[in-house]
């Protein structure tokens, strides 16, 4: 199937995406600093920091096992038809006009970072007594809004490999722009792995399609980056601000990783399509 003109300038704009450094606050930190484990253990200490990381994977690995998606078909299709794409099944997703789409999930991005930073505010008043809480909660809300993307340009998110490439989105939005790069190439990699098997792919409770080493290696990374956000939320003066901005900042570079990655498949896929 031929693409548009907005498909075309789309696809140039996925791939220069692709190639950039990541923006913002946060990320500089995060390219900058190798080491901030120790800084953070003589603040909270190793006990508290051990917590912290006991939840985040906790935290991985129900979102990799969960049996179903907590994504509302029926409230998707509502949404699609307030966006004037007019369809009757999901299914119809994968040939609709990309420009609709596009503009229903940015709204949707948007919906998301707002709600973050709120509840970020709320969870900065707290410090970094409740940071943990927080920002495995964000995990939750990241897993759920790239879910929805996914759904909206026609991939089934509850899909053993979509799961493993939403989880290296949640990387890019939170890590910097190292993790980045070496996400985009794991999701070229699970992208091959989905074109091989021709079908949905299923897998044991807690087992990653890469393989339990793989799961481990991406839970430890992600960890890290997000305990340089646990950094500014030991100082309770700035922590509200600081916490509503770091979460926007995660939603936000998550969101538009999903969106670009996601489109370019849409793409690539109506390419294939007789």
């Amino acid at each position: 199937m031929e693409i548009s003109e907005y498909e075309t300038i789309s696809l140039k704009k996925a791939r220069k995406w692709e190639k950039e450094k990541h923006k913002g606050l946060h990320k500089k930190v995060l390219d900058a600093t190798s080491r901030p484990v120790d800084y953070v253990i003589g603040k909270i200490g190793p006990k508290k920091l051990k917590k912290f990381e006991n939840a985040v994977e906790k935290t991985i690995k129900n979102l990799l096992s969960a049996s179903t998606y907590t994504v509302n078909p029926e409230e998707l299709i509502k949404r699609a038809h307030a966006h004037g794409v007019m369809i009757k099944d999901l299914s119809e997703l994968r040939k609709c006009d990309l420009g609709l789409l596009d503009d229903c999930n940015r709204k949707h991005i948007k919906f998301h970072e707002r709600a973050s930073a709120i509840q970020g505010a709320v969870g900065g008043l707290g410090g970094i007594v409740v940071a943990t809480v927080d920002l495995t909660t964000l995990l939750v809300q990241d897993f759920h809004m790239i879910q929805e993307i996914a759904f909206c340009y026609g991939y089934d998110p509850n899909d053993i490999i979509e799961k493993e490439i939403i989880l290296r989105i949640i990387e890019i939005g939170v890590g910097g722009s190292e993790i980045k790069f070496k996400a985009l190439k794991e999701i070229a990699s699970l992208k091959k792995i989905k074109s091989k098997s021709g079908k949905r792919t299923t897998a044991k409770k807690g087992v990653s399609v890469l393989g339990s080493k793989a799961l481990e290696e991406y839970i430890e990374h992600l960890t890290a980056a997000l305990i340089v956000r646990l950094i500014p939320r030991a100082l309770p003066i700035v922590s509200m601000a600081v916490s509503a901005h770091s979460n926007h900042e995660i939603i936000e570079h998550s969101g538009q990783a999903a969106f670009m990655v996601y489109r370019k498949r849409f793409i690539e896929r109506k390419k294939k399509i007789p």
